[in-house]
């Protein structure tokens, strides 16, 4: 049973996937996107897509707001840290960088709080 309910997070493991391949075994694009700091950008964007997916996803599994709120939160800032621990150590050229963290958590929050905003939302229609 257990399992089935972990196979419902099948979004949030690709995604989280996509941003491994992305942060440790891809070159660092320096041109791409070609905005200042696009990097960043991209780390903003991804942790707040992981965020998004992870509140959909337990969303669907039908968990306690409690754990589904700590999971969307906790795991992706967690996630974050260690792929720049991962990348300074073991990834070179790659370098971890705190600045890529703190786009990653502010990904996080901002996309938490869109689903807190979502959630109100559902919440009021239905009590309609």
């Amino acid at each position: 049973m257990l399992w089935r309910k972990a196979l419902t997070y099948w979004r949030s493991l690709i995604i989280t996937l996509l941003i491994a391949y992305g942060c440790l075994f891809r070159q660092p694009l320096h041109t791409f996107p070609p905005i200042e700091h696009g990097d960043k950008w991209s780390h903003y964007a991804a942790f707040m897509l992981l965020t998004l997916c992870i509140l959909w996803d337990s969303h669907q599994a039908t968990v306690t707001p409690w754990k589904k709120w700590t999971l969307a939160i906790l795991y992706p800032i967690a996630y974050g840290g260690i792929i720049e621990l991962l990348q300074s150590k073991y990834f070179y050229p790659r370098i971890g960088e705190w600045a890529d963290w703190l786009a990653d958590c502010i990904g996080v929050l901002i996309a938490s709080l869109i689903g807190l905003i979502i959630q109100k939302w559902h919440e009021h229609r239905m009590a309609q």
